[in-house]
């Protein structure tokens, strides 16, 4: 069959859809092997000490707290000194973030030699994305070195950083776990009250009670399968790892979904549901891979899409990991909700036809849902994986949508972008 729409234009009718919407620092220190690493955590309060606009850190010390701001709260320099061989090729990694709506930059130093300086990110355009910069260094004489982090007189304004690392140069990227996971396995038992375990790979972890170690590790190897899948349809592989913490039912952590860049909160009867369910049926992983669907889509800052992107993407995945029939038996009672929500909606002149049986939001994801689905029979199945591709070499179009948006009677328009509001 003929494809109607190449994927520009569809492209800006799916933007369309997206847009006009219808209706204390904190920190860990982890040692590993030939490396060591400074990670923000959000359950760390504490704060480092600043003079005269200079934070040190000794890694010496077992707990230092974290340098999370650079020009913030009076910060032009963050020194770290540490201990290593003399002459030493590293890779020293930072995941961060400009917190402003200039330009941000920051230059680095090791051993009073200026090693390079960041990417410049363009706060204007994609206000608070996460960005990656990576150095390789030959350290200096002796077992002291000095890492030096300073603003530069063209790029003062804030920046925020989430980890930092000094690894062999052969090391992968470097992807901190989210700053609002637990962080360790001794703080998740704390939490939890009895032994737990952590499943670990490079883009999940996975902290569960330790007799359900079992379950926890057939559910790793399977959700790692649906993050390979999730990286060839976003285009883009995570700057963070992905967190999975099981609590107790009516546990404060185990709210069902997801937080800050990849921590989702579950109970254990969530791998109980695995255990019995399997992929046997999608109901027995379905939260799981909808939470990381989500996770990959902040990336593009489709925040204003609800459930619905999320959701529309991890059909995709899920039908690459089960068989038709299986997918069939969830995903289309789905479809058919998401169609009488939207002709309901029709019914009644584009308004909520009953605010109790469809909240705001539940009224706008299956909209949406609905929408995305025929547009999808029309483009044809690689639409997302050709979709995100073509955001990507458009330079994150969607993040900069923020100061351009006006509400009104629930439709969101933007005045920047030279088409008509959908009508549908």
């Amino acid at each position: 069959m003929a494809r109607p729409q190449t994927m520009t234009s569809m492209l800006w009718r799916v933007v369309l859809v997206l847009v006009f919407q219808v209706g204390v620092l904190d920190f860990t220190v982890e040692a590993k092997g030939k490396y060591w690493e400074l990670r923000r955590d959000d359950l760390d309060k504490r704060r480092p000490v600043i003079n005269d606009g200079i934070v040190e850190i000794d890694m010496k010390s077992n707990t230092p707290a974290f340098p999370r701001y650079l020009n913030e709260l009076g910060v032009k320099k963050i020194i770290i000194r540490f201990q290593e061989k003399e002459f030493e090729t590293k890779k020293i990694s930072f995941v961060w973030s400009g917190g402003s709506r200039g330009t941000d930059r920051f230059s680095v130093r090791s051993d009073g030699i200026k090693i390079g300086a960041s990417q410049i990110a363009h706060s204007e355009q994609r206000p608070y994305a996460w960005y990656r910069d990576e150095f390789r260094v030959r350290l200096g004489v002796g077992q002291e070195h000095v890492l030096e982090i300073a603003s530069l007189p063209d790029h003062a304004s804030a920046i925020e950083f989430a980890g930092m690392r000094i690894a062999d140069e052969k090391e992968g990227a470097y992807r901190p776990l989210c700053y609002e996971s637990i962080g360790s396995l001794e703080k998740y038992e704390g939490q939890l009250g009895a032994k737990g375990v952590v499943m670990k790979s490079d883009s999940i972890w996975i902290f569960a009670p330790y007799e359900t170690r079992q379950e926890a590790k057939l559910l790793s190897m399977f959700l790692q399968k649906a993050y390979r899948e999730m990286k060839n349809i976003y285009g883009m592989d995570p700057l963070f790892t992905f967190s999975i913490e099981l609590y107790p039912k009516g546990h404060k952590r185990g709210w069902g979904g997801i937080s800050g860049m990849g921590t989702l909160g579950y109970t254990v009867e969530s791998l109980d549901r695995f255990k019995l369910l399997g992929k046997r049926d999608v109901r027995g992983f379905a939260g799981f891979t909808e939470e990381i669907s989500h996770g990959f889509k902040c990336y593009y800052k489709c925040d204003g899409t609800y459930e619905a992107l999320g959701v529309a993407v991890q059909e995709d995945i899920i039908r690459r990991l089960v068989s038709p029939k299986i997918a069939d038996k969830y995903w289309l009672p789905e479809h058919a909700q998401w169609k009488k929500t939207y002709l309901a909606y029709l019914a009644v002149d584009k308004k909520n036809p009953d605010p109790n049986t469809y909240p705001w939001n539940v009224l706008y994801t299956r909209i949406l849902n609905h929408l995305f689905l025929t547009l999808q029979a029309e483009y044809g199945p690689n639409m997302w994986r050709d979709f995100f591709t073509v955001v990507k070499q458009m330079n994150f179009p969607l993040h900069g949508l923020i100061s351009g948006i006006q509400v009104s009677s629930s439709i969101w328009f933007i005045k920047m972008l030279p088409f008509p509001i959908l009508e549908q």
